[in-house]
């Protein structure tokens, strides 16, 4: 495959990205479903090549991330396990063979249908491309995906009737040790998962692609810490609303004030100890009874996205600390009434979700610190 090296510029819908080639701003098409929020950044390099047929001119198939290819192009992923199979690359499968591709099961269908060369039993195995890791750990999905959770209760309806199931998922980065589901992003796929571990074969793997994508070079397998993730995984944690206003507002907000609120983006920052669902629920109503000073800007503003951060831990401020210095200005005593933060309400001039920093704030609270704690608890059992 002859790749073709362009600059990420834009996400215009999940399917086409703006970009820039020699110069000249083209639009491509992504055939990946997913917010790639971590690796669509401006500037980043992608991997292309160029589409004879269809509207857009060239297709994304990966992107740079640090030294090493990470595909993008999520129905490859299939072709690749295919040939891992066939290698004996995979070690829990060395005993299978492909017999079919997209086999049906139930009204839908499924990646790949696999063979025992020794028993003879079938083996349903959906296949998962994760997008989503940090130095050590990995996440799927990183958006609500009701398709992959579907596919779990399809594997374990399967299961029930006799056959083997099984789901694989291949992270695209040589550098992970550990996977769990993306408890801070899916909930229904995380109790899906919960729910049907231990019945059904789960198992991930990390690759590293050659420069060229022509081959997968290197294949390692994942732990998987299902005890940290079963105590985790509660409906706790904190929590930041990403906001927009389309133009200069002032607003009263309860009792501090009349504030003027510039045109751009606001990022807030709160917590929910036992009830994280929720309270992100109520914020996204416009009609409600206010109650705390967010209320009052919600009712005004565009909302953009609420990003959850699940954990035991208390977060919140420690959030606050981090955001403090990547803001562009803060609101001062907005929605810190009942600690000693300076504020929980933050001015961006531009879209948070499309900063580095921004980014590197998310997967921090998300993929590194609770690495760390995996690998505490890991010693401490030890």
């Amino acid at each position: 495959m002859e790749l073709i090296e362009a600059r990420f510029l834009e996400r215009l819908n999940r399917f086409v990205v703006k970009i820039e080639i020699n110069g000249k701003k083209e639009l491509a098409y992504l055939p990946n479903p997913g917010r790639l929020w971590e690796l669509l950044l401006p500037g980043r390099v992608l991997l292309l090549s160029k589409s004879e047929r269809g509207t857009y001119p060239y297709m994304v198939i990966a992107c740079r991330q640090e030294n090493f290819p990470v595909l993008l192009h999520t129905h490859l992923t299939n072709n690749y396990v295919a040939d891992l199979i066939q290698e004996g690359q995979i070690p829990s499968l060395r005993d299978y063979v492909l017999i079919k591709r997209e086999p049906k099961a139930g009204k839908g269908r499924l990646d790949l249908l696999l063979e025992n060369q020794k028993s003879g039993k079938k083996l349903y195995l959906e296949v998962k491309t994760c997008t989503l890791f940090g130095e050590k750990l990995a996440m799927f999905p990183d958006a609500e995906t009701k398709r992959g959770t579907r596919h779990l209760y399809e594997l374990l309806r399967l299961r029930d009737k006799g056959y083997e199931a099984g789901c694989l998922f291949v992270v695209m980065s040589p550098k992970v040790k550990y996977f769990l589901p993306a408890y801070h992003i899916d909930f229904d796929f995380t109790e899906a998962f919960l729910q049907t571990y231990g019945k059904i074969k789960f198992e991930a793997i990390s690759v590293k692609f050659s420069p060229s994508l022509e081959k997968i070079d290197e294949v390692k397998r994942l732990e998987i810490p299902f005890e940290f993730l079963r105590k985790e995984f509660k409906n706790s944690g904190a929590y930041l609303l990403i906001l927009e206003m389309k133009k200069n507002e002032r607003l009263e907000i309860a009792r501090l004030g009349n504030i003027e609120f510039k045109k751009g983006f606001y990022v807030y920052v709160g917590s929910g100890r036992k009830n994280l669902i929720e309270r992100v629920k109520r914020h996204l109503r416009k009609n409600k009874k206010k109650k705390w000073h967010i209320d009052y800007l919600t009712e005004r503003a565009h909302f953009l996205k609420a990003v959850t951060i699940v954990s035991s831990e208390n977060l919140e401020c420690l959030l606050v600390e981090d955001i403090i210095n990547i803001a562009d200005d803060i609101i001062t005593r907005f929605g810190a009434s009942d600690c000693k933060c300076p504020s929980h309400l933050f001015y961006f001039k531009e879209n948070p979700l499309q900063l580095e920093k921004f980014i590197h704030i998310l997967n921090y609270y998300r993929l590194e610190r609770p690495a760390v704690r995996i690998e505490k608890n890991l010693q401490i059992s030890l």
